[in-house]
C-alpha cells in the first residue's frame, strides 16, 4: 500500500499524458496536488512542510525554467526575422536527407548544445518543423538528443554537482579519497554504460522518422555516431586530458565532424553528388545568437570565471527558502542569464521591425507559461517525496521519528532492495528515470536520491559496488530525459501542439526507453560482478 501511494501520484502523471492526451501543464498541476494530499494525509508530512518542498522546487527549477523562457524567446525571434529558415536553408546544404539531419543535429549538435547548457527542447522543434519534419518527429528528435551522453549536459553538472552533495552527506565509497577522485571516478564509470547506450539514441531517433526502413538503410552510420560519441567521451574520461566540464562538448563536436564527412564521402562516391552551399555573412549574422551562446556558454563554465561570477553578488543573491534552508541563486554565472543576455544582443544584431518584435513577445507570452509551470511543479513534486515524513523543529528541517518507514523515496527504494536483494543493481537505473520523470531533471534525480542509493547499496551489495550503482543511477536518469513530461510540454510549447503529440511521443519511446534501462542495470550488475 505504502509503495502505491509513494508512486500514485507519478502513474497519474503518466496515465493522463498517454491515454488521456492530456497536456505536460496539465498533468504537472495534477500530479502536484496528489503528491500534496498523500504527503500530508498518509506519509506524516505536515502541510507547511509540503508547501515549503513546494517553494524550494520551483526555486530550484529556476536555473532550467529560465533558460527554458529566454531560448524560446530567442527562436521565436529568429522565427519572425526569418534567420531561423534562413540557418536551416543552410544545414539542409550541409546535411541532405532527414536521416543525415538527425544523426549531424540529433545526434551531433544535440549533444554539444545540450553540454553548452542550451535547452534542446526549447530551441530544436521549430528548426525540425522547418526542416520537414512532423510534430511528433520535432518534439521526439529535440528531447532525445538531449539523451546520448546522459550526464553530461550544462557542463557536466549532473555529475559534478551531485558529487559534491554526495560527500556532504557523508557518503564515503570504498577507495574514493576526496572530490576530485569521485567526481573522476563516477564521469569514467558512467561513460563506460554510453557506448551501448548511446547507439541506441541513434536508432531511436531514425525510428521516429522513418521507422525501421530508416534504421535499416542508415545502421552504419548511426551506429557508427553513436560509438564515436561515445568512446571519445570515454576516452576523455579514462585520460583525463580534459577537465571534466567539457567532455560532452568534444564529443558531440566529434560527432558532428564524423557524421558530416561520412556522408560527404558517401555522396562523392556515390550516385548522389550535389554541390554543397556556401558560408555567407548572411548565414554568419543568422547564425550570432547560436554562436554567441557558445561563446559566452564556454567562457562562463571556464573554472575561475565562474568561481569569480559566482560570488561576485555576494549574499544579495542568496535567499531564504524554508525552516533552515537558503539558495544561492547564482544569477551571473547562470546559464539562464546569459541566454538572456545573448537575447538582448540579438534583437540588435538581427534588427526586427516593431511588429516582427511585436508577434515575438506575442508568441512568447502565449506559450512560455506552460513549459514553466511545469518544470517548476515537477521540481516541486521531486522535493516533496524527498522531504515527506520531515518536520521543522527549531527552525530546522529535520526527520520525524516516522521518516524510515514514511519517507516516500525511502520506501520506493527499500522495496525495490527487499525485492531484488543482491540484484538491486537492476534496479539502480530505473530509480534514476524516477527521479528524472518526477523532477524534470537528472541533476535533481542524482542529488534527491544519493542517499537512498548509498543506504540501499550498503544493505544489498555493499560499500564497495556504490559508484558504480550511482552511476547507473545517473545514467538511467538521462535516459528517462526522453519521457520527461516537463521536457515534453517545452518541445510542444514551441511548436504549438499539446496533449495529443504529447502522449503519442511517450507512446512511441517508452518501451524503447524501459528497455535500455533495463540493459543499463543488467551492464551494472555485470560491471560489478566482473570489474569490482
Amino acid at each position: 500500500m505504502e509503495v502505491f501511494l509513494a508512486v500514485f501520484p507519478l502513474l497519474v502523471v503518466f496515465w493522463g499524458m498517454v491515454f488521456f492526451h492530456r497536456s505536460g501543464t496539465f498533468v504537472s498541476i495534477v500530479g502536484w496536488v496528489l503528491a500534496v494530499l498523500v504527503a500530508v494525509t498518509y506519509f506524516k508530512t505536515p502541510l507547511s512542510v509540503a508547501l515549503g518542498a513546494t517553494y524550494m522546487g520551483i526555486i530550484k527549477a529556476l536555473g532550467i525554467t529560465l533558460a527554458v523562457l529566454f531560448t524560446m524567446f530567442l527562436i521565436f525571434l529568429m522565427r519572425e526575422t526569418g534567420d531561423l529558415k534562413n540557418l536551416i536553408d543552410y544545414i539542409k546544404g550541409i546535411v541532405k536527407t532527414k536521416e543525415e539531419q538527425v544523426l549531424f543535429l540529433g545526434m551531433g549538435f544535440g549533444s554539444l548544445s545540450t553540454a553548452l547548457g542550451m535547452v534542446t527542447p526549447a530551441m530544436f522543434p521549430p528548426i525540425f518543423r522547418i526542416l520537414g519534419f512532423s510534430p511528433v518527429a520535432a518534439i521526439a528528435i529535440s528531447i532525445l538528443c538531449y539523451d546520448p551522453l546522459t550526464s553530461f549536459a550544462l557542463f557536466s553538472i549532473p555529475i559534478t554537482l551531485p558529487a559534491k552533495v554526495a560527500l556532504s552527506f557523508g557518503i564515503n565509497p570504498s577507495g574514493i579519497s576526496g572530490l576530485d577522485e569521485f567526481i573522476w571516478d563516477f564521469t569514467f564509470k558512467i561513460t563506460l554504460f554510453l557506448p551501448i547506450i548511446s547507439p541506441f539514441f541513434a536508432f531511436l531517433m531514425l525510428y521516429t522518422v522513418g521507422g525501421y526502413e530508416a534504421i535499416r538503410k542508415n545502421f552504419l552510420p548511426a551506429f557508427l555516431s553513436g560509438l564515436v560519441l561515445s568512446l571519445s567521451a570515454l576516452f576523455c574520461a579514462y585520460t583525463r586530458i580534459f577537465p571534466v566540464e567539457i567532455i560532452g562538448v568534444i564529443s558531440g563536436l566529434a560527432t558532428m565532424v564524423f557524421v558530416y564527412f561520412y556522408y560527404r564521402v558517401k555522396n562523392v562516391y556515390g550516385s548522389n553528388q550535389e554541390e554543397r552551399v556556401r558560408f555567407s555573412s548572411s548565414i554568419l549574422k543568422s547564425a550570432s545568437p547560436f554562436l554567441l551562446l557558445i561563446l559566452f556558454s564556454f567562457i562562463v563554465n571556464l573554472a575561475p570565471v565562474k568561481t569569480k561570477l559566482s560570488s561576485l553578488l555576494g549574499n544579495l543573491e542568496v535567499i531564504p527558502i524554508f525552516a533552515d534552508k537558503k539558495e544561492d541563486l547564482n544569477i551571473l554565472s547562470n546559464v539562464w542569464f546569459w541566454i538572456m543576455v545573448v537575447c538582448i544582443l540579438s534583437i540588435g544584431i538581427l534588427k526586427p521591425s516593431s511588429e516582427q518584435l511585436k508577434k515575438t513577445f506575442s508568441l512568447w507570452v502565449q506559450r512560455s507559461w506552460g513549459p514553466f509551470l511545469a518544470y517548476s511543479l515537477f521540481f516541486a513534486v521531486a522535493y516533496i517525496m524527498a522531504w515527506s515524513a520531515m518536520e521543522v523543529v527549531n527552525g530546522k528541517l529535520v526527520s520525524t521519528p516516522y521518516f524510515k518507514d514514511y519517507n516516500m523515496d525511502r520506501i520506493i527504494a527499500i522495496f525495490l532492495a527487499n525485492t531484488l536483494g543482491s540484484l538491486y543493481p537492476i534496479s539502480a537505473p530505473f530509480l534514476g528515470v524516477l527521479g528524472t520523470f518526477v523532477g524534470g531533471s537528472a541533476t535533481a534525480s542524482n542529488v534527491l536520491f544519493a542517499k537512498i542509493q548509498w543506504e540501499a547499496t550498503l544493505s544489498t551489495v555493499g560499500a564497495g559496488a556504490f559508484m558504480w550503482v550511482y552511476a547507473a543511477h545517473s545514467v538511467g536518469g538521462g535516459i528517462a530525459s526522453a519521457i520527461t513530461p516537463a521536457k515534453i510540454t517545452n518541445a510542444a510549447a514551441t511548436i504549438g501542439v499539446k496533449g495529443k503529440e504529447e502522449g503519442q511521443f511517450i507512446k512511441a519511446v517508452i518501451l524503447p526507453v524501459l528497455a535500455i534501462t533495463l540493459i543499463s542495470g543488467i551492464l551494472t550488475l555485470i560491471f560489478i560482478n566482473f570489474w569490482g
